[in-house]
C-alpha cells in the first residue's frame, strides 16, 4: 500500500468513527447495552488499527465497524418514500419563500396591455392541422400556449348569430352557444355557419385557436432599492380602488406613466406631463406615435373628465395605464394607484414562447 492508499484509507476510518461517535449520541438514552458495548469495541478496534498502521485489517475492521452503526440505527419503512418526499417538501418551501419574498408568476388575462403583452384571446382557423392532434397537440401547446378548439351544436335546428352580454353565440332552439368574448378585440373563432342555417347535432359551428396569456415575472425587491420609473410595466393589487368593474385585492398589470407630485394630462395622442409632452422613455413615446398596433394616448375616463383632464398625483400616487388605449380600464376610469398597493414591476416574459419571450418592454 502506498503512501496516498494508506492516507485515503486514514480519512475513511477517522471518519467512520465520527459517524460511529454521533450515532451513539444519538440513541444511547433508548439502544440497549449490549449493542452500544458491541459498537464500542467496533471503534476501538478501528482504533488499533490505525495505531499500529496495520493496514491489512483495516478493511475488515471497518466493515465490522459498519455493521455495527447500522445496529443502532433503526430501520425506517418505505425509506425511499420517505427521502423523496422530504426532498420536495424542503424544494416547495424554497420555491415558496423565494416566490413570497422576491420573485412572483403572474399571468395575462386580458387584452389591456396589448400588443405590447396578450391576453387570453382567440384566433380564427377553419380546420385543424397535424400539429392539433394528440400527442403533438400537448407539445404545442407547452411551447406556444395555443390549443385548436371547435363548438359543436348540441341540437337541431335554425342558427341565428346573437349577442348575449359581452358574448357572441348561436341560438339553436332555446339552447345557446357562447363562441367568444365579443368586447375582445383582438381575435375571435372563425365562424362556421351563416345566420339563418339549419344545422344538425354535432355539426361545427365555430373553430380556432385558443391562446393562452402572456405569463410574466415580477420583481418583488427591485422597488425596495430604486424608485418607481416612469414606462416600467407595474403589478399592482386593488386593493382600495373603488370602481363598478374592479374586485377588491385583485392582481393588475398596467404601464407606470405618471409618478408623484406630477400633474398629468392627455390630449389624443399625446401624455402631457407638468404641461409638457413626455417624449421618453421609448415605451411611452412608441404608444404617442401609433407604432406597431399602438393607438396613443386616449383622452378618456370619467376621472380624467371629472378633474377635467388635469390630474395632480399626492406623493404616494401613481398613474397607471393600459398600453391598448381603447380597451383598458385603468387610472382614467378610477383614479391613481397609491404606492401601499405595488407589488412590483414586471421584468421577463417566461411563457409561452412567443416573440414576447424575454425581457418585458
Amino acid at each position: 500500500m502506498n503512501f496516498f492508499e494508506r492516507r485515503r484509507t486514514k480519512k475513511a476510518l477517522l471518519h467512520l468513527i465520527k459517524e460511529a461517535r454521533h450515532v451513539r449520541n444519538l440513541r444511547e438514552d433508548v439502544a440497549e447495552a449490549t449493542t452500544l458495548e458491541r459498537l464500542d469495541d467496533g471503534v476501538q478496534r478501528v482504533r488499533d488499527v490505525l495505531k499500529a498502521g496495520n493496514w491489512p485489517q483495516a478493511e475488515p475492521a471497518a466493515r465490522e465497524l459498519s455493521t455495527r452503526i447500522e445496529a443502532l440505527i433503526p430501520k425506517r419503512s418505505w425509506a425511499w418514500l420517505r427521502e423523496n418526499l422530504e426532498i420536495l417538501v424542503v424544494a416547495l418551501a424554497v420555491a415558496m419563500a423565494f416566490r413570497t419574498y422576491f420573485v412572483q408568476p403572474f399571468k395575462i388575462p386580458t387584452s389591456s396591455m396589448s400588443p405590447t403583452l396578450y391576453g387570453i384571446h382567440y384566433e380564427p382557423r377553419a380546420n385543424s392541422g397535424v400539429m392539433d392532434y394528440m400527442p403533438l397537440k400537448t407539445a404545442k401547446w407547452l411551447l406556444t400556449g395555443e390549443w385548436y378548439v371547435e363548438v359543436h351544436a348540441t341540437t337541431s335546428g335554425k342558427a341565428y348569430w346573437a349577442s348575449i352580454g359581452d358574448t357572441r353565440g348561436v341560438i339553436i332552439g332555446e339552447q345557446y352557444h357562447k363562441i367568444y368574448d365579443s368586447a375582445n378585440p383582438y381575435g375571435s373563432l372563425a365562424e362556421c355557419v351563416t345566420n339563418g342555417e339549419y344545422v344538425i347535432i354535432g355539426q361545427k359551428l365555430a373553430s380556432g385557436m385558443h391562446m393562452a396569456g402572456d405569463h410574466i415575472f415580477v420583481n418583488k425587491v427591485g422597488w425596495n432599492f430604486h424608485k418607481p420609473r416612469r414606462g416600467e410595466i407595474m403589478v399592482f393589487k386593488t386593493t382600495g380602488i373603488e370602481h363598478p368593474q374592479i374586485k377588491q385585492n385583485e392582481h393588475y398589470v398596467k404601464r407606470m406613466v405618471g409618478l408623484p407630485g406630477e400633474i398629468l394630462s392627455i390630449e389624443t395622442p399625446n401624455l402631457y406631463i407638468n404641461g409638457t409632452i413626455m417624449a421618453h422613455p421609448s415605451s411611452i413615446a412608441r404608444i404617442e406615435a401609433r407604432e406597431s398596433g399602438y393607438d396613443g394616448y386616449q383622452k378618456t375616463g370619467t376621472y380624467l373628465a371629472s378633474h377635467n383632464n388635469r390630474v395632480p398625483l399626492a406623493g404616494d400616487q401613481f398613474f397607471a395605464c393600459g398600453d391598448n388605449q381603447r380597451n383598458s380600464l385603468d387610472s382614467r376610469y378610477w383614479g391613481p394607484v397609491k404606492r401601499v398597493n405595488l407589488v412590483g414591476p414586471a421584468f421577463f416574459v417566461y411563457w409561452p414562447f412567443s416573440r414576447r419571450w424575454g425581457l418585458a418592454d
